[in-house]
């Protein structure tokens, strides 16, 4: 198979459009608004770099009063795969304890990383309430359980690249989610 980053943008074949994505991130705000509308606050975590633009995008649409805090994990590197590790980059958090919480992901495949994140916030946090928001979820990968509350979109086991999803680090800009046929 070519290198990835030989390969040029024309060859990707777009899986979910920009229209696609924004308008399920408006449905996704709509059920956190609904499910979140008694509460006073809500402390949103976004996942670095991979879920910048989907957890800026969906921010935009959620009126409960928010705050944005960002952290960096790794479990990719430089490859398709994961690493099977995970490497926390940057984990530091606000005292969270009684609070909600929602993480926001860009995609959950093995599950490993969000398993690790998960357990770190309710066992050093312990919030009041810890809820998921995932982009899209490549359930067929999965080998770490991980309950997840808001799904954007399931995919099956394509490796994908946009907004905000890379290889080794190009390709975040697109606005739309592509993968490169086989």
């Amino acid at each position: 198979m070519l290198e990835l980053l030989d390969r040029k943008e024309t060859e990707l074949l777009e899986l979910f459009s920009q229209n696609d994505l924004q308008r399920r991130i408006k449905e996704i705000a709509e059920q956190i608004n609904n499910d979140f509308s008694n509460e006073e606050e809500l402390y949103v975590i976004s996942i670095l770099k991979g879920a910048v633009l989907f957890s800026v995008d969906l921010v935009k649409s959620i009126t409960i009063p928010s705050q944005i805090e960002f952290i960096r994990l790794a479990s990719y590197g430089n490859d398709e795969n994961s690493s099977g590790r995970v490497k926390p980059v940057d984990l530091s958090l606000p005292n969270l304890e009684g609070k909600n919480v929602l993480i926001v992901e860009d995609i959950i495949d093995t599950g490993l990383t969000m398993e690790f994140l998960v357990k770190y916030i309710k066992a050093q946090l312990k919030p009041k309430n810890l809820k998921i928001a995932v982009l899209l979820d490549k359930h067929c990968a999965r080998t770490h359980h991980v309950d997840v509350d808001y799904v954007g979109f399931p995919i099956d086991n394509k490796f994908v690249v946009g907004y905000g999803l890379d290889y080794k680090g190009f390709y975040r800009n697109l606005p739309y989610i592509g993968y490169f046929p086989q």
